[in-house]
């Protein structure tokens, strides 16, 4: 092994190290003393890669960051081009960058409205299936690996708590938006320069990269007349934010909040609301088959 895979190989045991304390004990509690105890390095090691624990806490969230955006683009399966042939195949790829409304606007959720994914695929739901829903079964389908992920990826949890703790650091400790992190890097903190909380951004962070894609996602569905009368786009996505981010914060505190039945239930119960009936027959609450 060089020494730089052992660099690298060190600075993802302290990541590990580090979201594990964060998660169970809170970031304030957790001392750099355990952390390295933990990860089973020195504290020179320790001091080689973050400065403070606040630059700990950095590459955390940034580490949650790129685990919540791999979370939202592992659903893309094809991108299509004006003409509706195939780009690329990107399931599971990892993409650095969450979607826009614009880059999902040719993009379809693989299975919808197919045998594969348990929908009906004649009469009243091929009308409304398919392509056109691609975005909500998408957005289903994310929602549930989001929850999994949470249940699952102590660094991804860790990195939400990190988020919901931001108002109780310090403005000098507060985790950077975006930028490289560590050690003499020019990072740019959000700090008291941290959005005002308009919609989608909500503040910021993670949380604010997540609705920003529920709402991308539920303007484009709005767009292509696949929401039921009445409902707004931007209404949608407040009801499925507020829910998705309520089964991470209950989550924290209880494991069961976290299990597919509660979200499935949610998508149950909101589906008759948020979609005409041709729609929702082509619709898979618990998700696709692709998402379990």
């Amino acid at each position: 092994m060089t020494r730089q895979e052992r660099a690298v190989r060190t600075r993802e045991a302290l990541i590990e190290a580090a979201a594990q304390l964060f998660d169970r004990d809170g970031y304030e509690v957790t001392s750099l003393a355990a952390v390295t105890a933990k990860a089973q390095v020195s504290a020179g090691a320790l001091y080689f890669h973050f400065a403070t624990k606040a630059d700990l806490a950095d590459a955390v969230t940034h580490a949650a960051l790129s685990r919540l955006r791999r979370i939202i683009d592992a659903r893309t399966a094809t991108r299509t081009d004006g003409h509706g042939h195939g780009c690329g195949d990107e399931d599971g790829g990892g993409g650095a960058v969450a979607h826009t409304a614009g880059g999902a606007e040719g993009e379809r959720v693989a299975g919808a409205g197919s045998p594969a994914s348990g929908s009906s695929a004649s009469g009243a739901g091929a009308d409304a299936g398919g392509d056109r829903v691609g975005e909500l079964q998408q957005l289903i389908d994310t929602t549930h690996l989001f929850v999994r992920g949470l249940s699952r990826d102590v660094v991804l949890r860790a990195g939400f708590g990190l988020d919901g703790a931001w108002g109780e650091r310090p403005v000098g400790e507060r985790a950077v938006e975006q930028g490289p992190v560590g050690r003499g890097a020019a990072s740019r903190r959000v700090g008291g320069d941290r959005p005002p909380g308009r919609w989608p951004h909500v503040g910021g962070g993670l949380r604010g990269v997540w609705s920003g894609w529920v709402h991308e996602v539920l303007t484009v569905a709005g767009a292509r007349g696949v929401l039921a009368s009445g409902v707004s786009a931007g209404d949608a996505a407040v009801v499925v934010v507020a829910a998705t981010v309520g089964f991470e914060v209950l989550g924290a505190q209880d494991p069961v909040w976290l299990a597919p039945d509660p979200l499935t239930g949610f998508w149950t119960l909101v589906l008759p609301a948020l979609v005409p009936p041709p729609v929702r027959e082509v619709l898979r609450a618990g998700g696709s088959t692709a998402a379990r």
